[in-house]
């Protein structure tokens, strides 16, 4: 069929820079873009150095005003709720450091916390408060077991007097790579009364999250280049 997208070895070789005898496998850490979207990205940095003072004023604004209205779709959200950051990690440390933390709150995490976001939490409850609460998870686990373990930590937590302030799980995790029931844990953190925060690195073109608006998490990062 005319305009019909070849994907495999054609869809590769024809829109990606990869070396032929090289076979990409870690694209969490490094990319890739497709040929059309460095093109693009070449024509911002030539009109950068063409007049840098108007474009960085004017007309980058503009841009970011677009890119917000295109983004925010993909997230079920309203474009006042989109803001971009260098990446997602930056997202995980504005929200974590900005909290106000008394004697007594947890931040909960999983065992599948990015490592950059663990070192986060940790540094976070060296200098202030808070106390850290890791889930261990063993995989494979059915999504309901995995929700309960967190159920009967905060409860557990709950019963010494404590409270989990946040909890922080992802979309799919880094290592192992498995998608994770994070709209389970959002609505199990809104009947406990914790505030949650969702590492979506890996989540925008890889899942489904027009959904995300809805299910209503309080706070969400993720990345655009995976």
């Amino acid at each position: 069929m005319a305009g019909e997208l070849k994907l495999g070895s054609h869809l590769r070789t024809q829109e990606f820079l990869f070396d032929p005898v090289y076979r990409p496998l870690n694209h969490g850490s490094y990319g890739a873009f497709p040929k059309i979207v460095r093109a693009r990205q070449r024509n911002i940095q030539d009109q950068t150095e063409a007049k840098s003072d108007p474009f960085i004023r004017f007309t980058i604004p503009k841009l970011l005003q677009e890119a917000r209205v295109a983004v925010a779709p993909l997230l079920g959200a309203s474009m006042e709720e989109v803001v971009f950051l260098p990446n997602a990690t930056t997202g995980v440390n504005t929200v974590l450091r900005n909290l106000k933390y008394d004697d007594g709150d947890f931040i909960l995490y999983l065992n599948t916390a990015y490592g950059a976001c663990e070192k986060t939490i940790l540094h976070v409850c060296e200098t202030t408060p808070a106390q850290a609460v890791k889930v261990d998870v063993d995989f494979p686990v059915e999504d309901e077991c995995l929700i309960s373990l967190v159920r009967d930590t905060v409860t557990n937590l709950a019963s010494q007097h404590k409270r989990v302030r946040i909890a922080m799980f992802d979309t799919i995790s880094t290592f192992p790579g498995v998608r994770l029931p994070w709209e389970g844990l959002t609505a199990l953190c809104k009947e406990l009364g914790v505030m949650s925060l969702i590492d979506g690195a890996h989540g925008i073109g890889h899942i489904n999250l027009t959904k995300l608006a809805e299910v209503g998490a309080d706070f969400f990062s993720s990345n655009c280049y995976k």
